[in-house]
């Protein structure tokens, strides 16, 4: 039996393909394109998003052949590959929409060559404006799944396997200078905040990972840092000032192990008119990664400092280490990367001002 929010989506769709009723509105002959095709009026495309919406949601899309197939393919990435949570969030999030794009399609719909160019179409359409990394990201999804599907024996070839990935666009990464780190730190009123920064700024954690923290992944001595692809890595609190603020936090706060550093929480007056207090908080819950932007643009915003990304806390971290010990072994074991070229070429990049520096040095010298 359907769910109720795929039952709405196969109604609307049979609904606009057919007697031009949706949402119990009839759509007249003004709705119709030139050619006679019939063109849904606003209030139909409305209630298509929001059953869409509602579908991703409560995982209704499922109902759908091809949702049928990512539920099951879910369970193998989940419990079979292991997956973390984030990846099969993130995996979730486009293949539902491939489900819901192609709702009145069998999965054997999508065998090559016809399944190949539409799925370039649905790329086009849902990612066509965003960056080479989002859509190299997306095509690489794709591919699990459909390789996932032909192991499984559901289809003979992997539409997404003749489609190439874009090239990468180089990056402009930049870094905080010393003053505005200092002038961020300064701004916060609250110490978890504080000592949220300063794991960015001195540890380099990822967005993620800072999300991930909780109090028991600090024994006194090291954090236990959960990265990317359910990495693990534990990194020495040695930083003078971090360590003071973390553990005078934990004192004044004397949290349970299981709470987290930043946890969702809404704000406002207790009473009309009165002080500003916490209405609602849950210390056990981590922030979504929405939560996590908005959390670091507040932050920027107390600071008047112009609004960058998150990820340049991270340069920061790493290129300030690779220029005070020049490891770039120790580097990568900082930043956590598998690949000590990512480490190289991407994170650990030096500015201008040191190949300024560099290059007096070389012209000083006697010859």
């Amino acid at each position: 039996m359907l769910l109720p929010a795929a039952s709405a989506l196969s109604f609307l769709l049979v609904a606009l393909a057919s007697g031009g009723k949706a949402h119990g509105r009839k759509l007249s002959r003004n709705h119709r394109s030139g050619h006679g095709r019939l063109c849904p009026t606003l209030q139909a495309l409305a209630f298509a998003a929001r059953v869409q919406r509602e579908a991703m949601r409560d995982k209704s899309y499922r109902a759908t052949a091809i949702g049928l197939e990512v539920g099951r393919y879910y369970r193998w990435k989940k419990n079979e590959w292991g997956a973390t949570a984030d990846t099969l969030r993130d995996y979730e999030a486009i293949l539902g929409k491939l489900a819901l794009d192609h709702a009145d399609l069998e999965l054997s719909d999508l065998e090559p060559p016809v399944g190949t160019e539409r799925l370039r179409e649905f790329i086009d359409n849902r990612w066509g404006e965003r960056s080479p990394r989002t859509r190299a990201k997306v095509i690489s999804v794709l591919r699990d799944f459909f390789a996932w599907a032909v192991r499984e024996g559901k289809l003979n070839g992997n539409p997404a396997q003749p489609i190439f990935r874009p090239r990468k666009r180089e990056v402009a990464r930049g870094t905080f200078t010393g003053a505005d780190v200092a002038k961020l730190l300064a701004a916060q009123p609250r110490q978890r905040d504080r000592v949220a920064l300063l794991l960015l700024f001195r540890l380099g954690l990822r967005k993620g990972e800072l999300a991930r923290v909780q109090f028991k992944h600090y024994d006194g001595r090291n954090l236990t840092v959960f990265g990317k692809g359910g990495k693990v890595r534990y990194l020495p609190v040695v930083d003078r000032v971090l360590r003071l603020e973390l553990e005078r936090h934990i004192l004044d706060r004397q949290p349970e192990p299981d709470e987290f550093l930043l946890y969702p929480e809404k704000t406002g007056p207790e009473f009309y008119g009165g002080p500003v207090g916490v209405i609602w908080q849950d210390r056990c819950k981590q922030l979504s990664s929405t939560a996590m932007h908005r959390w670091w643009v507040k932050c920027e915003d107390r600071a008047s400092l112009t609004h960058r990304p998150t990820h340049e806390a991270r340069h920061t971290a790493i290129t300030d280490f690779l220029r005070q010990t020049g490891n770039l072994k120790l580097a990568q074991m900082l930043a956590g990367h598998a690949d000590i070229g990512t480490t190289a070429n991407i994170y650990a990049h030096l500015d201008t001002s040191d190949l300024e520096t560099a290059l007096k040095a070389l012209s000083e010298e006697p010859t």
